[in-house]
């Protein structure tokens, strides 16, 4: 189209509903180019992943939130398809003159105004000492950057969070991975945590979880006052019930409030209660050519602080301003509040009407909707005996041992799954949430989607429909990611993630999305590549021949003979590799200055991540050999810090349910009886096994414990491509089975 004849749209937010606007925006109008797009960003930053802003505490570099690189706004700059203003607070709207004035007195014109503007973290302002210094809270990077620098300052306090949702857990394991608080405590108003997703059992076995990672949980308290001193500096809280605690931090995670001040300064209706720009069905406001979109738009008074409905209504919208000429224009509906999370190690999700057993259904299937209405009680019945009881049953799941919760709603007659929630396994919930969307009737028992849900292998997910969401942060579906594949767009896991935007959110969706690139891949009779990430076209194995060949040293060596992308540092998945070819190769000490920084978490803390998030810990107790003394120091240990002990294969002690923040005394006392770390963790040698032999044995001929010591200490620390075990056995007997080791 013409440049004089295209129209202006002006997306006012730069966050991931608006960014995500941009990119269908610019995918559906390739072609017809009836479009100019101008975004502007009141942050200084372009547009980043709020979902996995926790990670920034560990690289602490805000490029790697980004959602796109810089150069991915160049790309569309010209022909101004795309400008974009950061740092630009917009200040006001004229609607009949359609223009838009920005703090720095610039005034951009518009066709199409789309208010995307989000939301606001709540401070209590009506809670004394809620401007004290140390008082925070939890939504962009700025506000990260303020507590990590004030988190420097107060070593060795007490931090608190207030908030015991999403937010405030995320935020609570933010302050712990600080580790400048000596304890960190999360306080609830309710008896649970995450009440508008959990119910009461679901809750309490999350807060479970947490304290055993370390983090202190107070339910059911309400803080009153911010304690501060002369200076303002916070010292402490009081609670409502007269309850002090003392504390240098108080973070504030109670909830948001849409950014609608500058709609309503303008003229457009907002909702009265709760707030948000009042939108209709097709996300227009009620003055022409303006729509809102995201957390700051009140759809049937109903706002959402979930990135899946903001990303549906930038669908809706961008569909309806390129295609709407030529297909049934787009309504938004009913939105899926659907969450699958891993909080501090604990995995959580709800789908669906997840309370419908406690609130009644929000909605039934056609056929359950008609049997209720003939089965509705009268009125007369409903004075004499009360409102009846949802027409709603549980199907409930518990196990104390595995800490695993789940709890499926269905219809009475177990013909409709509406909802439900999950704590410790949720790897069904990508197959029960279309369920639920589309409402099928259900052709097998209720209780065989717990009792028979687990699968053991990698689930290729064949058996789910192409328009299965499978990423519900950008509404991905498995057809999109196997249609990318089929027509040749996307060759990696690297191309499926830039083309899809899968993956890309909370990450939580790739191991699924990885399993249906391989499938398609090999149905299509393609070649599957090994490569170890997008930063290189290599396997593992070839890129220990390159490191090898050209003697490589250090990570920008590799890159820069290798890698895409010669200016990249890596990525969490390439890092570890890159170590263990360094290590494999020129055993060079894994901490050294050069390599600490491509280290796995274990190498750092000399112990073995568990699924929990605790670590365990093995000291070195070579042949299986070990002295009273060390013995007992190994018990005192493990009875201190409250671990599990088992005996291993390896003929060693492993402790289990270490805490990060305990390692480092943990260790100090086991270096102190003259223990090591057992290299557990690493690819090296793990443990030589012997039988007692000539000591003790009758049958013993040769000092097969000498022997197994001697190895073990001659080549313990050693990096390997793979771990490394060992046996030595004192006849022919083979009671230390020496014959099948590595």
């Amino acid at each position: 189209m013409a440049t004089d004849k295209r129209k202006r749209v002006v997306v006012v937010g730069l966050g991931m509903v608006g960014i995500a606007f941009v990119e269908k925006l610019l995918k559906l109008d390739a072609r017809a180019r009836e479009y100019d797009i101008v975004v502007i960003g009141d942050e200084p930053y372009l547009a980043y992943n709020r979902v996995g802003l926790t990670s920034f505490f560990q690289h602490r570099k805000v490029e790697n939130l980004y959602l796109n690189p810089e150069e991915w706004y160049a790309l569309h700059a010209p022909e101004n398809k795309l400008n974009y203003h950061i740092n630009t607070l917009v200040t006001g709207i004229d609607s009949k003159q359609k223009t838009v004035s920005c703090a720095n007195g610039d005034v951009v014109s518009y066709d199409i105004l789309v208010l995307a503007t989000g939301s606001d973290a709540v401070l209590p302002r009506h809670t004394p000492g809620h401007d004290a210094n140390g008082v925070f809270v939890y939504r962009t990077v700025d506000d990260l950057q303020r507590l990590i620098a004030f988190g420097e300052s107060r070593k060795g306090t007490v931090g608190v969070v207030v908030g015991g949702g999403l937010l405030g857990l995320e935020a609570a394991n933010a302050m712990m991975d600080l580790e400048c608080y000596e304890k960190v405590r999360l306080i609830e108003r309710n008896r649970w945590v995450l009440s508008r997703q959990l119910d009461a059992d679901a809750g309490a076995l999350v807060v479970e979880k947490v304290t055993e990672l370390g983090l202190d949980v107070l339910l059911s308290k309400r803080v009153g006052k911010i304690k501060t001193d002369e200076a303002n500096n916070v010292i402490g809280v009081i609670f409502e019930d007269g309850e002090e605690m003392d504390c240098s931090t108080v973070c504030f995670a109670i909830g948001v409030r849409p950014r609608d001040s500058l709609a309503r300064s303008a003229g457009i209706k907002v909702a009265d209660r709760g707030g948000g720009i009042l939108v209709n069905s097709d996300l227009s406001t009620s003055v022409p050519d303006i729509y809102a979109i995201g957390e700051c738009a009140s759809w049937e008074n109903q706002t959402f602080g979930l990135i899946a409905p903001g990303v549906e209504m930038a669908d809706v919208l961008s569909f309806n301003f390129t295609q709407a000429k030529l297909h049934q224009p787009r309504v938004f509906k009913r939105p899926d509040l659907s969450t699958k999370l891993k909080l501090l190690g604990v995995d959580v999700a709800s789908f669906g009407d997840f309370f419908a057993d406690r609130d009644g259904p929000s909605f039934l299937p056609p056929k359950a909707a008609r049997k209720k209405k003939a089965e509705d009680q009268s009125a007369v019945k409903t004075v004499i005996n009360g409102l009846p009881p949802p027409p709603v049953k549980a199907l409930t799941y518990k196990d104390p041992f595995a800490q695993v919760y789940k709890k499926y709603l269905f219809t009475t007659d177990g013909k409709y799954l509406l909802g439900g929630m999950m704590i410790g396994d949720t790897s069904d919930y990508i197959k029960l949430v279309p369920m639920v969307k589309n409402q099928k009737e259900l052709d097998i028992p209720p209780a065989q989607l717990i009792l028979g849900a687990k699968k053991e292998g990698d689930d290729d997910a064949a058996d789910l429909d192409d328009d299965t969401q499978i990423c519900s942060c950008h509404n991905v579906t498995k057809g999109d990611v196997v249609n990318s594949v089929k027509d040749g767009t996307c060759k990696t896991v690297g191309d499926v993630k830039a083309c899809t935007k899968a993956g890309t959110g909370c990450g939580g969706c790739m191991p699924l999305v990885t399993s249906i690139f391989n499938k398609t891949m090999r149905d299509m009779g393609a070649e599957v590549t090994n490569y170890i990430c997008a930063h290189f076209n290599y396997s593992r194995a070839d890129l220990y021949n390159i490191v090898m060949v050209k003697r490589l040293k250090t990570m920008q060596d590799v890159m820069r003979e290798a890698g895409n992308d010669k200016k990249s540092d890596g990525c969490e998945a390439c890092k570890p590799v890159i170590a263990s070819i360094f290590a494999s190769l020129w055993n060079r000490h894994v901490m050294d200055r050069q390599t600490h920084g491509l280290q796995d978490t274990n190498d750092r803390f000399l112990g073995n991540i568990q699924r929990n998030g605790t670590f365990s810990v093995i000291p070195r107790v070579s042949a299986g050999e070990i002295t009273p003394e060390k013995l007992i120091v190994i018990g005192e240990v493990a009875k201190k810090y409250n671990l599990y002990t088992k005996i291993t294969g390896g003929q060693r002690i492993d402790m289990f349910g270490a805490r990060k923040q305990d390692l480092l005394d943990i260790w100090r006392m086991l270096v102190a009886a003259g223990m090591e770390s057992g290299h557990a963790y690493a690819k090296s040698l793990r443990t030589v096994k012997s039988c007692v032999g000539t000591t003790w044995c009758r049958f013993g001929v040769g000092d097969s414990v000498g022997m197994a010591v001697r190895i073990e200490e001659r080549y313990k620390s050693i990096r390997s491509p793979h771990k490394i075990k060992g046996g030595v056995s004192g006849c022919v007997r083979e009671c230390a089975e020496a014959q099948n080791k590595e």
